[in-house]
């Protein structure tokens, strides 16, 4: 073969990233039931053994796919909460995130919280990510000086509904939703 033929050839085939990218959408899709090798292969337009120039196994993709959940999604996160400044700010800036859903996949957040119930290493990563996340807006409400129980009560109210509001799949536009955030900010904060 050819030497040009052989480096096209390589760089047509997916890398572990598209790997990563294509088994996302099956979990997405159908749960973590149907992210299986072979399908996964047909998806992506290669054979089985390109699997394998990746992945040692299905367990090392699934263990890649969690990892690509806590570096997008639980990352993004804790980054927004991180920016430095006051309260309104940065509750902005997350509320953003959740809107916008360009950073944050609540699809991804929805399958990966279902894996989660019928796996224990992947719920204790899950439970893991969640009290960060917790710990992180508990912050943001104890700089900005409210006491230590109620800025967990805060902290466990923001973000126990926005959970929940994933999981109801209430299919709300950015719109709709932005209309609520002053009746949020009030009930929240306690203050207009």
């Amino acid at each position: 073969m050819p030497a040009n033929a052989q480096a096209t050839s390589e760089r047509d085939t997916p890398v572990e990233k598209d790997w990563i990218a294509a088994a996302r959408e099956m979990l997405i899709e159908g749960g973590i039931a149907a992210v299986q090798i072979n399908p996964l292969a047909v998806r992506l337009g290669v054979t089985r053994g390109g699997f394998y120039w990746r992945f040692k196994n299905r367990q090392d993709l699934l263990d890649q796919l969690l990892l690509d959940w806590e570096s997008s999604n639980a990352r993004n996160f804790i980054n927004r909460l991180a920016e430095p400044g006051t309260l309104a700010e940065r509750m902005q800036r997350l509320i953003d995130l959740w809107i916008e859903e360009r950073q944050f996949d609540p699809r991804l957040e929805a399958a990966i919280r279902q894996w989660a119930l019928i796996d224990t290493a992947v719920h204790a990563r899950v439970r893991s990510v969640d009290l960060g996340r917790i710990e992180a807006i508990t912050d943001m409400f104890l700089i900005d000086g409210y006491e230590p129980n109620d800025a967990k009560a805060r902290a466990r109210i923001t973000y126990f509904h926005q959970i929940g509001y994933y999981t109801l799949t209430l299919g709300e536009s950015p719109e709709e939703r932005r209309a609520m955030l002053p009746h949020y900010t009030r009930v929240l904060f306690g203050k207009d």
